[in-house]
């Protein structure tokens, strides 16, 4: 099924940027719960350096403290 299926009508525009952020932010975010928070095996779990995440993470405003149990 293609992602666009989960919007209701293509007649409303797309917010691309928003789209993407959204999906971004629960990568990231199952990335630090697979990885108990620890933000170096998370990065590595997503291909990226740790401080390419801190970045993303700040830009989507994910709070590490708040995100770790």
């Amino acid at each position: 099924m293609s992602p666009l299926h989960q919007f209701q009508s293509l007649e409303k525009p797309i917010n691309l940027e928003k789209e993407v952020g959204k999906f971004e932010r629960s990568l990231i975010l199952e990335a630090l719960e697979k990885c108990n928070g620890v933000q170096t095996q998370a990065a590595q779990h997503l291909g990226t350096t740790r401080r390419i995440l801190r970045y993303r993470m700040d830009k989507l405003g994910i709070d590490p403290r708040s995100e770790r149990q």
